[in-house]
């Protein structure tokens, strides 16, 4: 699917580069509401808290193969140009690898298992850690399917969550990201002009929200759904870091006369503050 890896982080956060070995980033809590100042008394003056550091790291990934000096001779198989189908081959299982690392961030957001939040929970969780005191959630509790019912629910308990300072977070979701089983029900959903679960002839309301639509079978779940938002001010957003951008090269078999193909590339995608993504499993 292209470059659907990178639609997918930029509708939640950013593709950046780097030169290092890693990256970090940490978030924080702004300020709290503005008190009252009585006359002739000072203001009240208030720090950010800096929230948990997290650490991208940088893995290097690579594949290659081999063509035989004979296979080139005789332009078995179709391939052309010594190995021009070889490099095209790589190319396809470099940008393979890299859109299942970043989808396997919400495939697995329920699990600690290869990514957590910058709190030690998991991606999606009922429990995440204010910094100022208290607990947020970016998941719907009991899980639901795709419905009008969980849609709004999801939607209005994801747009009420205060942030770590205890104000209200002013995020507006965006697109939500479903398998292709359930696009059809999110069309329905997001597009009909009536309910297309009431028989009353109401308004869909969810038109109105003008949710775009993210339908990909990398999101394995088939009966889950994640709304997905801009990063609200303060840190956060998925960030997925493109060290160095799939290399190719090709060399020799001196013994054999056969011809080798390379691609490597290193990467690494983490969520540190998942404020801005949720998420329902699914009944």
């Amino acid at each position: 699917e292209g470059e659907l890896w990178r639609s997918f982080v930029e509708a939640c956060g950013a593709v950046k580069t780097s030169n290092r070995a890693f990256e970090e980033s940490a978030y924080y809590a702004g300020m709290g509401t503005t008190p009252g100042k009585g006359e002739g008394e000072p203001i009240t003056y208030d720090d950010p808290v800096q929230g948990p550091t997290k650490r991208w790291t940088h893995r290097t990934f690579g594949l290659g193969t081999r063509v035989t000096e004979e296979a080139i001779e005789d332009t078995l198989y179709g391939i052309p140009d010594e190995g021009r189908w070889a490099m095209e081959e790589l190319g396809s299982s470099a940008r393979e690898t890299v859109t299942l690392l970043v989808f396997d961030i919400v495939n697995n957001g329920t699990v600690t298992t290869n990514h957590t939040g910058g709190d030690g929970l998991s991606v999606f969780s009922t429990a995440h850690t204010q910094l100022r005191g208290g607990t947020w959630s970016n998941l719907l509790s009991p899980a639901a399917d795709l419905s009008a019912t969980a849609l709004q629910t999801a939607l209005d308990a994801f747009e009420n969550t205060r942030d770590d300072s205890g104000k209200f977070q002013m995020i507006k979701a965006r697109n939500i990201l479903v398998n292709p089983s359930n696009a059809w029900k999110a069309k329905e959903l997001l597009n009909s002009a009536y309910d297309p679960e009431s028989p009353n002839n109401a308004i869909n309301a969810l038109k109105e929200r003008n949710l775009q639509l993210i339908s990909t079978s990398y999101y394995t779940d088939t009966d889950a759904f994640t709304l997905l938002a801009k990063p609200a001010i303060g840190g956060g957003g998925l960030i997925a870091f493109m060290r160095r951008p799939p290399k190719f090269a090709k060399d020799g078999d001196f013994g054999t006369g056969d011809a080798l193909f390379k691609v490597t590339f290193r990467f690494s995608v983490e969520w540190n503050k998942v404020n801005n993504a949720f998420h329902s499993a699914g009944a």
